[in-house]
């Protein structure tokens, strides 16, 4: 009886293997487990402490860390390399594969490989340059294609069990990795551990590019010629989509401002262990099995656009408070934080994954997926690029209220908890701009 409720129910209404949109969107569940797993592992709180363990300083890690976003913006070319196919998934699957091999296992070896530690510094940001660029020209064509699975009837619940399990699998993968970590961080073997996780992260990496071959491929409609303009001119053709992506390229670059800088500032200056970050990342697993129902409730109540900006505006004091984490206050402040920032960001999350579906025609997807793509990371760039900048400028700068003293990275954090506030209140405005009817 147990059985054939569980076969009825929601969960499996979505993700089952009877149909072709149900079975996409089973290997697109797979596919975002994997790769939330290895965001933590591969871009995280680990992949500073590596670059750290390789003796690269916070301004050299910020520029590390910034170049994929740089990599990404090449896909703008990716269009008049794709419409050319009528079948993409062979070109997809190769591109993913590249990738994940240059980006995770090319960046794993090298150190093993280059010792001098200019070249060391050049040869990981030339590889992680390299691997974004082939992922550029390549992973737009998955939302093109990956679109048909999900239409709009099923999307909330499908984004809202996606993050769920995703985090859940990602949880149980952090603290292993953090117990280890922190019970060797300081000795010989904690460069080891670091090297084993990363080796992980490829293997399961390998699955991902595996089960997103799968899905049946849809034809793809086509109306515009085969023209790089057309990235361009076809988003700014449409009012709704490209408000839409002025919306997402905002708050992507207020959220990259302090991209890898905070994670270097927690584990570097304040001390904090590797289990107490990614324990209270993996409680976000039970925020959204908590949660979820209420924020999808609140979203049929509103719309995709006003939940995602009352949700911003709710985020923008928990940054705020952030910056007054120091060696001795930062259990109980990010504590605060982080458990408030898991409760608005179930709906924050799943407003902003929408945003590239939302207002998507119908018509040369790929040119509006490739803009999106392209604007993403741009914005993720120039963040970063702004956070690192200032860090550089400001790091012996520091700001004493009485016995409390704001160094560089919390300024920084203050600012971008303003900016924060900005963007909600931009979104607001721009609702009758954004929401259009997207019943189908």
């Amino acid at each position: 009886m147990n059985i054939k409720r569980i076969r009825n129910s929601n969960f499996f209404r979505i993700f089952n293997l009877k149909d072709d949109l149900a079975k996409g969107r089973t290997s697109m569940l797979v596919s975002s487990i994997i790769v939330t797993s290895n965001t933590f592992l591969t871009a995280g709180i680990f992949h500073t402490a590596f670059l750290i363990a390789n003796d690269i300083d916070i301004v050299k890690v910020g520029i590390i860390s910034f170049i994929p976003f740089l990599a990404n913006t090449f896909s703008i070319f990716s269009p008049f390399i794709l419409e050319r196919f009528e079948r993409r998934k062979g070109i997809l699957t190769l591109g993913r594969l590249l990738y994940y091999t240059l980006y995770i296992l090319g960046v794993t070896l090298l150190p093993l490989v280059v010792k001098e530690q200019n070249a060391k510094v050049i040869s990981f940001a030339v590889i992680v340059f390299i691997s974004n660029v082939i992922n550029a020209l390549t992973v737009t064509g998955y939302a093109a294609w990956h679109v048909n699975f999900i239409p709009n009837k099923v999307r909330a619940d499908y984004i809202s069990y996606m993050q769920t399990l995703s985090y859940v699998f990602t949880g149980i993968v952090l603290i292993a990795s953090s117990l280890i970590a922190d019970k060797l961080r300081g000795s010989a073997y904690e460069n080891t551990v670091l090297f084993s996780i990363r080796i992980f992260a490829y293997i399961i990496a390998i699955v991902d590019v595996a089960v997103l071959s799968l899905p049946k491929e849809f034809p793809y409609a086509k109306k515009a010629k085969i023209k790089l303009k057309n990235v361009f001119a076809l988003p700014f053709s449409y009012k709704p989509f490209i408000y839409t992506m002025l919306i997402t390229f905002s708050w992507t670059f207020v959220q990259n401002l302090t991209y890898s800088l905070l994670d270097y500032y927690l584990l570097n200056d304040v001390g904090v262990e590797y289990i107490f970050i990614n324990a209270i990342n993996a409680g976000y697993a039970i925020f959204l099995l908590v949660f979820s129902r209420f924020w999808k409730r609140f979203l049929a109540k509103h719309s995709w656009f006003k939940t995602f900006g009352i949700a911003a505006i709710m985020y923008s004091p928990t940054t705020f408070l952030y910056s007054f984490a120091t060696k001795a206050t930062y259990i109980p402040i990010m504590l605060v934080v982080r458990l408030s920032q898991h409760f608005i960001g179930v709906g924050l999350n799943l407003t902003f994954a929408n945003m590239v579906y939302v207002n998507l025609p119908e018509e040369d997807r790929t040119n509006y997926t490739s803009f999106h793509q392209f604007g993403a990371n741009l914005s993720a760039f120039l963040g970063m690029l702004t956070g690192t900048t200032f860090v550089a400028v400001t790091k012996n700068f520091v700001i004493n209220l009485g016995n409390f003293g704001f160094t560089s990275v919390q300024q920084l954090l203050v600012i971008q908890s303003i900016c924060q506030l900005l963007v909600a209140l931009m979104v607001l405005k721009l609702l009758p701009k954004v929401e259009v009817n997207n019943e189908d």
